[in-house]
């Protein structure tokens, strides 16, 4: 007889141990990640209100980036250069606000505008963009006459 046969075959079982290490470095880059997105994505929200919204609840709004749709209360913008101080209006809500820019050509006294920017502590609104609906000109329907006959043809 051989060694072979005289010898039981022996089974080695062997504990097959997690790479802890690895898997807890690999959690923790997950977690980095995530949350480098996370505060990445927040900067880019912003709140959408009406005047209204925003006026009734401003805490809720205090130090976020938010948009407010209203109009250009009559008798209240006044500019000098760059500087556009005018009151927003909604619902019979209204809203100070300051802007600091180039206007666009549609911007004026009673238009609806909706501007962005963030509230300050002296309750008037700074805004850093400033939109204004276009005339109705630029709707369906509302073309001049001329260019209205154009469109005919």
């Amino acid at each position: 007889m051989s060694d072979m046969d005289t010898e039981p075959d022996k089974l080695v079982i062997t504990k097959k141990t997690l790479p802890w290490g690895w898997i807890i470095s690999g959690l923790l880059v997950l977690v980095i990640i995530v949350g480098l997105s996370l505060k990445a994505v927040e900067g880019t929200f912003t709140y959408y209100v009406t005047t209204p919204e925003f006026v009734d609840h401003r805490a809720n709004y205090e130090g976020k980036h938010i948009k407010i749709a209203g109009r250009v209360k009559v008798g209240s913008l006044q500019h000098q250069e760059t500087t556009y101080n005018f009151i927003v209006e909604l619902e019979g809500r209204e809203l100070p606000v300051v802007y600091r820019g180039l206007a666009p050509d549609t911007f004026k006294e009673g238009v609806d505008v909706v501007v962005e920017g963030r509230a300050t502590a002296n309750e008037v609104f700074q805004a850093d963009t400033l939109m204004a609906k276009c005339a109705s000109k630029y709707e369906a329907g509302g073309l001049p006459a001329l260019e209205q006959q154009q469109r005919k043809l």
